[in-house]
C-alpha cells in the first residue's frame, strides 16, 4: 500500500466506524424462532443480566429455564443475544455471553433460590438494558478531546514478559509501556474486541505508530523514541489529537495516538517522522478490531507489517 493511498485509510476508518452497516436487532419471537431452528433450544422464556466488566465491555448472563449450562446452550445463548441486540451493539460492546441453568417455568415451576436470577430481566428487555448501559457509560466519558486534558495527568507504567518469536503482530512484543489510558491499553493488549467509541466520546480514533528498533542498544532505543516523541509533539496540534502512550518491545517501539483529524497524518505526522530518520519498517496501525488489517506506511516503500 503506497503512502498516498494509505493515508486515506484514516478517513475511511472513521467513516467505516461511523457509517458501518450491521444487521438490526430482531424481535423476541423472530430471534427465538431462529435459535430454536438453528440450535434446538427454546430461549423465549429466558432471563438475562448485563453489566460492565473490564475494557468497558458488557458481560451478559442468560438464565435458561431448566437448562444444563453446557457448551451447546452457551452457543445458542450467544447467537440469541446477538440477534436480540443487533450486530453493532454485540460486536462493539458485548464481551462475553454465559449461561446459567434457571428455574423451570410452567405449572410445575420450582422455587428458585438464586437471587441473581430473581433480579434478572426478562430476555425481551435485554436490548433496552444494553442501550441504557451504553448511554450511561458514555455520560461518564469526557465530552472534550483528550488533547484538551492536562499532559500532567497521571501516566501508568506496565512491565510485560513477551514470549520470544521471529516477529510480532500488533504490540505483542511489548516489554515496557506507559499510558494515559490504562483500561483502554489493557483491553487492547488482551486481544478483546476493541472499539474506539468505548473510550472516547469525541469521536477520536485510537491508533499507534510501530517502528523497528531492535538493532540499537537500550540507551539508543530510548533516545530514538524520545526524539520521535518530541517530533510528534512538535507537529501534533491540539485539534489533530493527542499522544496517549509510549512503549518499547523486543523488536519494535511504539507511540499511541488518539487521532481526531485525519488530514494531519499525511500533512504533518508522516513527513515529520521521515525527517526524523525513523526506520524503514514503520507504520501507523489501528486499535479497532474492525480495522486491524489496515495500515499506513510511514515511508512510501515500507514493506507490509507482520499480522501473524
Amino acid at each position: 500500500m503506497g503512502r498516498k493511498e494509505g493515508t486515506k485509510a484514516v478517513r475511511r476508518a472513521l467513516e467505516r466506524l461511523q457509517r458501518a452497516r450491521f444487521a438490526p436487532a430482531l424481535s423476541l419471537p423472530e430471534a427465538a424462532a431462529q435459535i430454536l431452528a438453528r440450535h434446538g433450544v427454546d430461549l423465549s422464556r429466558a432471563r438475562a443480566r448485563a453489566g460492565f466488566s473490564r475494557g468497558h465491555l458488557l458481560d451478559v448472563v442468560v438464565y435458561v429455564p431448566g437448562g444444563l449450562g453446557d457448551v451447546h446452550e452457551r452457543e445458542a445463548a450467544q447467537d440469541f443475544v446477538q440477534l436480540l441486540v443487533g450486530e453493532e451493539l454485540f460486536e462493539r460492546w458485548v464481551g462475553t455471553v454465559s449461561v446459567t441453568p434457571g428455574a423451570r417455568t410452567g405449572p410445575l415451576a420450582v422455587i428458585n433460590a438464586n437471587s441473581e436470577e430473581h433480579s434478572a430481566l426478562p430476555i425481551s428487555s435485554l436490548l433496552e438494558a444494553v442501550r441504557a448501559a451504553v448511554a450511561g457509560l458514555k455520560l461518564g466519558l469526557p465530552g472534550e478531546p483528550l488533547a484538551s486534558h492536562s499532559e500532567a495527568e497521571d501516566w501508568v507504567l506496565f512491565e510485560l514478559s513477551p514470549e520470544p518469536a521471529p516477529d510480532y503482530a500488533a504490540q505483542d512484543d511489548l516489554v515496557l509501556l506507559s499510558t494515559r489510558l490504562p483500561e483502554l491499553k489493557k483491553s487492547f493488549l488482551r486481544g478483546e474486541p476493541f472499539f474506539s467509541g468505548r473510550f472516547s466520546n469525541f469521536g477520536e480514533l485510537f491508533t499507534y505508530l510501530k517502528y523497528e528498533s531492535a538493532p540499537l542498544s537500550s540507551d539508543a532505543r530510548l533516545a530514538e523514541r524520545a526524539a520521535l516523541e518530541s517530533e510528534l509533539l512538535r507537529v501534533l496540534r491540539p485539534e489533530d489529537g493527542a499522544l496517549v502512550g509510549l512503549g518499547l518491545g523486543v523488536r519494535y517501539g511504539y507511540l499511541d495516538l488518539a487521532l481526531a483529524e485525519p488530514e494531519c497524518v499525511e500533512g504533518r505526522l508522516l513527513p515529520a517522522l521521515c525527517a526524523a530518520g525513523i526506520a524503514k519498517r514503520a507504520w501507523l496501525l489501528f486499535c479497532d478490531s474492525e480495522l486491524e488489517r489496515e495500515w499506513i506506511p510511514v515511508h512510501a516503500d515500507a514493506p507490509a507489517p507482520f499480522f501473524g
